[in-house]
């Protein structure tokens, strides 16, 4: 990066700090937004360059399980450093194994298999990101460390497992999320693609974010509820990518999610929330 790009880069960052008034809003949508970028990243051409800065309307349930949504602006950083280094908002991902398998040797097609440590940031909840929450407390934010193998075929699609596990004592569980993206079309300047997503989560972080306890039950009102592990979630979504310069793109992407099993029959998504969650992003992002 030059000198010039990098105090672009660093002017940009400071404008694309959240103020303390939206820090809120960028904590209860990074986790959530985190998977969108990384797949909406993924279809940016691969001639543009490493780091990427991007701002755009989010909009979002207020937690994960309600029927209410709001609209915030969040910005998106990201950064590729060569094969080795993933940086996605709340995300950082490292590659300590890569290995091509050759499937044709006349062709070149093959596969591209990578195995390495990961490192997430999940921000928790508030009993003020919604009235629906009252009296449930707080889910402290969380650091996660884990390892991630993904497995890429030349037609450009991907399968992916990502193990996550609290080491802070935030929501103090772990998750097993697996993921299957596609590119469906590809131009010149237009990529669409495809994911489809399943997490399955340890009886603490269930209980974390979907269970209610006894103080917690006398104070909002709630049964006392406590779910044990298993599937959390199933879902699928769009991104679209539009470069329309040279360092300029738009990204865009609707997902679907349907809660399951213990994070569906819970009391704040049963009895106040909806089962069916919808996420909407777009972003114009600047490429470096």
């Amino acid at each position: 990066m030059t000198r010039t790009s990098l105090l672009r880069f660093s002017a940009a960052l400071l404008a694309l700090a959240p103020l303390p008034a939206a820090a809120q809003n960028l904590d209860r949508m990074a986790n959530a937004l985190t998977d969108t970028l990384q797949t909406a990243v993924d279809l940016l051409p691969s001639n543009v360059t490493n780091v990427r800065l991007g701002l755009g309307p989010v909009i979002s349930p207020d937690y994960e399980g309600s029927n209410d949504y709001n609209v915030s602006p969040v910005p998106a950083v990201s950064l590729r450093y060569g094969n080795f280094l993933e940086v996605d908002n709340n995300e950082v991902k490292l590659t300590a194994f890569r290995r091509l398998f050759t499937t044709s040797t006349n062709t070149g097609n093959g596969s591209n298999l990578r195995v390495g440590p990961l490192i997430s940031i999940n921000f928790g909840r508030s009993a003020g990101d919604s009235p629906d929450l009252t009296g449930m407390g707080k889910v402290g934010t969380s650091l996660e460390l884990g390892a991630f193998v993904a497995y890429n075929l030349a037609n450009g699609s991907r399968a992916r497992l990502r193990a996550r596990h609290d080491v802070i004592s935030g929501h103090g569980g772990g998750t097993l999320v697996a993921d299957y993206t596609q590119v469906i079309m590809r131009g010149d300047r237009f990529v669409l693609g495809g994911i489809v997503q399943g997490t399955w989560a340890t009886g603490h972080y269930m209980r974390s974010f979907f269970g209610v306890n006894a103080a917690q039950a006398a104070a909002s009102g709630y049964p006392v509820y406590t779910p044990g592990a298993g599937f959390k979630d199933v879902n699928a979504g769009l991104n679209a990518s539009y470069q329309i310069a040279t360092q300029w793109s738009v990204v865009a992407d609707v997902n679907y999610k349907r809660l399951l099993g213990g994070a569906a029959d819970s009391p704040i998504v049963a009895l106040k929330g909806s089962a069916n969650q919808m996420n909407y992003s777009a972003f114009l992002v600047y490429t470096f």
